[in-house]
């Protein structure tokens, strides 16, 4: 931001975009509302931006946006969301109406190691994936485990959510995982989940079967069966690949996991230019570039963790590239 500001980029916050501006099919600009306050959908007044080089969009996700994700997804708008709360469809539904090709609306990848016992993606997030690497998940109502603990996402997301739908009007089945304390030494998050009530410490399995309500002498089985897992004298059901070969023993630390949105796979399709589509033409829209998360397509139905920030770099350096060509060629 501070190198921008040196080179004369302006930067405006507070700005809502409520509409590109078009001319002879070509991007020239964009509908701002100034001031704009997120919290209670006011702002001063509506103001024209021209643009001779075009327009890059960058507005990211949707997940906070239930009525949008109603109309593609409906079960998933029922999810809390890890994103910040302005992560709204204002931007997306702008594009949809200026012609933008959609790709992939109606898929979601879901968080599977969050927790419903904290806000969005907190500390319990981080820990969890080392209770996963290094412990076992289970449903609460058996005992037993009913996934590969790293699987993909979204393989251990749709488990979850299976196991949560043996819920009861009077209880919600949430899947349980837990770790032995060898494994909260070095567990990223674990000291601040614990902190905030996301983790609970449990002297004996006994206790922590009492706890989430859990049947003893399947739950025993079960760590039992883990533990020859781990020790390679009992074949995994599962084929969980143990880089680091953890007995469980007591104490243990466990916590309550639901799946919650977490990135929105689709959104508006742009071609390897970063030039967004057009749903008459199926050519690149004039002008109109974009990059991250608010494009469609560009991870498949499931993400790797961490490749977002790939995603947003290397196309919008090519945004940036070729709306500077773009302006170049306009002869400005």
């Amino acid at each position: 931001m501070e190198n921008g500001k040196k080179n004369g980029v302006q930067f405006r916050n507070r700005s809502q975009v409520i509409d590109l501006l078009m001319q002879d099919g070509k991007v020239t600009g964009v509908l701002i509302n100034c001031d704009y306050n997120w919290k209670d959908g006011t702002s001063k007044k509506e103001q024209r931006i021209g643009s001779r080089g075009g327009v890059v969009v960058a507005t990211g996700g949707w997940g906070q946006d239930k009525d949008f994700i109603k109309t593609t997804m409906p079960v998933y708008s029922l999810l809390e969301c890890t994103s910040q709360p302005g992560a709204t469809a204002e931007m997306l539904k702008a594009l949809l109406k200026s012609g933008c090709l959609p790709s992939m609306l109606d898929m979601y990848q879901l968080g599977p190691w969050a927790s419903p016992d904290e806000k969005g993606a907190g500390p319990g997030s981080f820990f969890a994936d080392y209770a996963f690497a290094e412990g076992m998940a289970v449903n609460p109502k058996t005992g037993r485990r009913f996934m590969n603990e790293l699987a993909d996402r979204r393989t251990r997301a749709d488990a979850e959510l299976n196991v949560l739908s043996e819920s009861t009007p009077d209880k919600i089945n949430y899947p349980v995982v837990f770790c032995g304390e060898k494994t909260t030494e070095h567990a990223e998050g674990f000291q601040a989940a614990y902190r905030d009530k996301t983790v609970f410490r449990y002297e004996t399995l006994a206790d922590l079967a009492k706890a989430y309500d859990i049947p003893l002498k399947a739950l025993q089985q079960q760590v039992d069966e883990y533990n020859k897992i781990v020790a390679g004298t009992q074949k995994d059901p599962f084929a969980k690949p143990l880089d680091v070969k953890q007995p469980l023993k007591a104490p243990f630390y466990a916590m309550r996991l639901t799946p919650k949105l977490h990135y929105c796979m689709g959104g508006i399709a742009v071609n390897p230019r970063s030039e967004v589509l057009s749903t008459t033409t199926l050519a690149p829209i004039p002008g109109l570039y974009a990059a991250g998360e608010v494009t469609g397509g560009v991870h498949g139905m499931d993400r790797l963790g961490g490749c977002s920030s790939v995603d947003f770099m290397v196309f919008g350096l090519e945004a940036g590239r070729n709306a500077a060509a773009y302006l170049k060629a306009q002869g400005n």
